[in-house]
């Protein structure tokens, strides 16, 4: 699957749902590619009080539950289908659920195409992800 695919794919698991007065969901949308090779979708749910979660995390479990816990690429989009980088608790979560995860590529820029790793956005990291030499 292009990346292009995969937004096509993100886009459209984007549904805003209210699912009451301070609730709601599928207003971000994430697609996990897994070492596997096989794709995983999810959205966002933001709840009140604060027990919800992002779209990445939502694509992660589903990837986890199918037995990988190894990304290559993903791509992030918000309600308007804008791509999105993964906020500070999902790239930490990405990068624990395996090492390898800091070399997974995510789509920073639709034309021209360009992508980054997680680890660009890892600065100083707490645990050893990093390979050894």
């Amino acid at each position: 699957m292009t990346y292009a695919q995969m937004l096509a794919l993100a886009r459209s698991k984007v549904r805003p749902v209210q699912l009451g007065e301070f609730d709601s969901t599928g207003v971000v949308a994430a697609v996990l590619e897994g070492a596997n090779g096989k794709y995983y979708a999810g959205v966002n749910i933001d709840l009140a009080c604060g027990l919800g979660f992002c779209a990445e995390r939502s694509a992660a479990a589903a990837m986890v539950t199918d037995g990988e816990r190894r990304i290559k690429r993903f791509v992030c989009v918000d309600v308007s289908g804008n791509l999105l980088p993964p906020c500070g608790a999902c790239r930490e979560f990405l990068l624990q659920l395996a090492p390898e995860n800091a070399r997974a590529r995510y789509l920073v820029q639709e034309e021209p195409e360009r992508e980054q790793e997680l680890a660009e956005l890892m600065p100083l990291p707490w645990f050893d992800w990093k390979e050894k030499e």
